[in-house]
């Protein structure tokens, strides 16, 4: 279970990574401070932590809710930290939005490719 733990904590950090890169090759981040990324790393950390509950008994859409509760409230609460947006309800509840949407979309990507990819095992194992 540690091991799981581990791996989806370093994958998620790696995720979070790979988009605090992208806005900042595409000019989105002016700067980007040392707490800024420690920060982001921390909430992807949790994330992936979460992520290891697919290890465990617990029915998978309650891993997927509680993924997408733990993904949201860590993201929101690091933009606020980090006064990427104003401690405004309006602001807080547009970013957690959003937030939602782009992991919903992650999600569906990566649900639909391994349904292609099971797809593609079992017409190979059909053909033997």
């Amino acid at each position: 279970m540690v091991r799981n733990v581990l791996v989806n904590a370093a994958i998620a950090i790696g995720f979070g990574s790979f988009i605090l890169l992208l806005n900042a090759a595409l000019g989105i981040l002016n700067h980007i401070q040392p707490k800024e990324v420690i920060s982001l790393w921390v909430a992807s950390a949790l994330i992936g932590i979460v992520s290891a509950l697919y290890y465990t008994k617990i029915p998978s859409s309650l891993v997927r809710i509680i993924q997408f509760a733990v993904g949201v409230a860590a993201y929101t609460t690091m933009a606020v930290l980090n006064e990427w947006i104003t401690f405004n309800l309006m602001n807080i509840f547009f970013y957690a939005g959003v937030t939602f949407i782009i992991m919903l979309i992650i999600f569906t990507i990566f649900y639909l490719m391994s349904l292609f990819d099971s797809k593609e095992i079992n017409e190979k194992l059909n053909e033997k």
